[in-house]
C-alpha cells in the first residue's frame, strides 16, 4: 500500500499562470501543496511560480500548448519526470466562442471540443497511474453555460462542450471511485478575471458599465460577480472532501437558482 502524504500533496493545474488557475494554485500552496503549473507562456509561468513561492512549497512549471493534439501525452511525460503521484489534477484550461447557429463554424466547434472535453479526458487518462498511486482527485472547471442560457447570447456549441464536461465528470466519478479516485467539477458564474476585464469591461462606456452593473445585481441573488478567490476556495474544498465525488458544484452567487 502506498503510504499517503509522507510528503506534501502535489497538484497539477492547467492554465495555472493567471486568472482562475493561478488563484486555485495559490489556495493549494497555502494549504501546503507542491505544484506543477501547466500553461503556454513561459514568462507568465515563471512569474506565477515566483509569486506562489512565498508559500514555501515546491512550484515547478511545464510550458505546453494544450491545443496541440499530442499535448496531453507530452505533459504527462514531463510530469512523470517530476513525480509518480498526483493528488489533484485541475483541468482548468478551456475556451469559449459564442456564435449564432448560422455563424458557428466546424473549426470553432473542434477547438472548443478539443480543449474543453478531450484534453480533460486525455490528461486524466495520461495521469491516471499517478492519480491512482496517490488515491487522488480530479477537478474539472466547467461553467454555468452548461444549463443556464442568457437572452441574446447564442451559445449552442460552447454550452454543448460544458454539458459534455459535466457528464464526463459524473461518468469518471462512477468509474474511478472504486479505485479511490474522486472526480468533481466546479461550474462558476461570471468571474472578474483579467480576461473578463480585458475583453468585456475595458471597452465599455460609462453608460454601458452602469447597465452592466445593474444587470449583475438583477441576475445574481448575491448581487456581484465572482472573484478568482471564490472559485479557488471551492477547489480547495473539493480537493480535500473525501466523501464527495461526481459533484458539479455551482459557485455562482446564486445565478442558476433564478
Amino acid at each position: 500500500m502506498h503510504e499517503h502524504h509522507t510528503t506534501a500533496p502535489l497538484a497539477v493545474v492547467t492554465g495555472g499562470s493567471e486568472g482562475l488557475g493561478l488563484a486555485i494554485a495559490d489556495a493549494f500552496a497555502a494549504d501546503g501543496a507542491d505544484l506543477i503549473l501547466v500553461a503556454r507562456n513561459r514568462d507568465k509561468l515563471l512569474a506565477a511560480a515566483g509569486e506562489l513561492g512565498r508559500h514555501g512549497t515546491a512550484v515547478r512549471t511545464v510550458a505546453a500548448d494544450l491545443s496541440a493534439p499530442d499535448a496531453p501525452a507530452r505533459i504527462a511525460a514531463q510530469v512523470a519526470d517530476l513525480t509518480d503521484r498526483v493528488d489533484t489534477l485541475v483541468n482548468n484550461v478551456g475556451t469559449a466562442h459564442f456564435a449564432s447557429l448560422a455563424d458557428t463554424t466546424a473549426d470553432a466547434m473542434n477547438t472548443m471540443w478539443h480543449l474543453n472535453v478531450q484534453v480533460p479526458l486525455l490528461l486524466s487518462q495520461q495521469l491516471l497511474p499517478a492519480l491512482l498511486n496517490a488515491r487522488g482527485n480530479i477537478i474539472n472547471i466547467s461553467s454555468y453555460w452548461a444549463h443556464k442560457m442568457v437572452a441574446g447570447r447564442s451559445s449552442a456549441a460552447y454550452s454543448a462542450t460544458r454539458g459534455a464536461l459535466n457528464s464526463l465528470t459524473r461518468a469518471l466519478a462512477n468509474e474511478l471511485g472504486p479505485q479511490g479516485v474522486r472526480v468533481n467539477a466546479i461550474a462558476p458564474g461570471a468571474v472578474h478575471t483579467p480576461t473578463y476585464e480585458r475583453s468585456y469591461l475595458a471597452p465599455m462606456t460609462a453608460e454601458q458599465r452602469t447597465a452592466h452593473d445593474r444587470r449583475i445585481e438583477d441576475s445574481y441573488p448575491l448581487g456581484r460577480l465572482g472573484t478568482a478567490h471564490d472559485i479557488a476556495a471551492a477547489a480547495a474544498y473539493l480537493a480535500s472532501a473525501q466523501w464527495t465525488t461526481g459533484a458539479i458544484l455551482a459557485v455562482d452567487g446564486g445565478l442558476t437558482v433564478r
